[in-house]
């Protein structure tokens, strides 16, 4: 009894320190990471224009899997491209 207890104290706890640590959120910093930094544009002659077809190219997926973006034609296709700064 004196264990179980212990452990409903504990989980109070932990659930009391987080609701502390949400509170002292910096707001400006949480938005700071939503906000995106704006971009530079390309210099003329670099990237692709809007509604041009992009050119094919396959990738591995998060299986080791080649994909193709032919393999979606007729599709709707979202990419999401991100960078470490390695």
């Amino acid at each position: 009894m004196k264990i179980k207890f212990i452990n409903e104290l504990v989980y109070v706890a932990l659930i009391a320190m987080t609701f502390i640590c949400f509170g002292c959120l910096n707001t400006d910093q949480v938005a700071d990471i939503l906000t995106p930094a704006p971009q530079e544009p390309l210099p003329p002659g670099e990237g692709l224009s809007i509604g041009v077809e992009a050119p094919a190219f396959s990738l591995p997926d998060g299986d080791g899997n080649l994909v193709s973006l032919s393999d979606y034609a007729g599709q709707k296709v979202v990419l999401v491209f991100y960078a470490t700064g390695t």
